[in-house]
């Protein structure tokens, strides 16, 4: 019964059981005569309908058939993807042979080639060594020839820069007297900040009078510290004039200290 029930999609033994004993009470009921007085009135019962599960064991053996289904699918994929490297393989081994004949005729090839071109490169090689001999040949005369003009053009600057040094004037050595007195004084009211370091430097550019008053000071290059800059423009307006450049001619004045320039850093204090 229950085999034929699971083959029919069958119902659970609960299910069942309950249609037997349904029929058993029918058959008491209806096959034996009834007093009306003895006849009880009875409700019409409320049946509640409620489906039924499925059966479990089906659904196990649909589930298993469909794993089977997808492994079996599975092999099929892998089996064909063994069959797709295996050609691939088979491909790949016929393009090694294919490139190992091939690079051996570009070998060969090559060789014939190299062997060719390191003929022409040795009847090159003496061409060439027979032209570059006869090229260091003028070379050399060349470098001797010009070895001498320039040992010439020695002798004739060692004269000019001999009659120069000769000739400085003594207009510059005012200048350069009265610009060391002029750095000094400032010098001397300098007073460098805490933080100043060695390598930094300032220019400092000045306009005077004839007497040495100072009309005028900017700094022209900074040295990128306001605070060193600034002590170099406390420095000139603490040394007020110059009253040496009285001293100087006129002209000497106008062409030299009329309008100059100063260059101060820290290496200065130490001299």
């Amino acid at each position: 019964m229950m085999h034929w029930l699971l083959k029919h999609e069958g119902y659970p033994p609960s299910v069942l059981a309950a249609l037997f004993l349904h029929g058993l009470l029918l058959w008491f009921i209806f096959d034996r005569d009834i007093d009306p007085k003895e006849m009880i009135e009875i409700k019409q019962p409320t049946i509640v309908a409620s489906t039924v599960s499925e059966n479990p064991q089906r659904t196990r053996r649909v589930e298993t058939l469909e794993l089977q289904r997808k492994q079996e699918q599975q092999r099929q994929a892998r089996d064909r993807e063994l069959q797709r490297e295996r050609v691939q393989q088979q491909e790949r081994e016929k393009q090694e042979v294919v490139r190992k004949e091939t690079a051996e005729k570009e070998r060969v090839a090559q060789q014939k080639k190299q062997q060719e071109q390191e003929q022409n490169r040795k009847q090159q090689a003496d061409k060439e060594r027979l032209a570059k001999e006869q090229q260091q040949k003028q070379e050399t005369e060349r470098q001797q020839k010009a070895a001498q003009e320039q040992a010439q053009r020695d002798a004739k600057l060692a004269e000019q820069q001999a009659a120069i040094q000769q000739a400085l004037t003594e207009e510059e050595q005012l200048v350069a007297q009265y610009a060391a007195i002029i750095k000094d004084l400032i010098a001397q009211n300098w007073q460098l900040p805490p933080n100043a370091r060695n390598g930094v430097r300032a220019v400092v550019e000045l306009r005077v009078t004839p007497t040495g008053e100072i009309i005028s000071k900017n700094i022209i290059e900074s040295s990128g510290d306001p605070l060193f800059d600034r002590s170099v423009l406390q420095a000139v307006e603490r040394a007020e004039n110059f009253p040496e450049l009285k001293e100087l001619p006129i002209a000497v004045f106008e062409r030299n200290f009329r309008q100059f320039s100063l260059s101060f850093q820290p290496e200065d204090l130490l001299r």
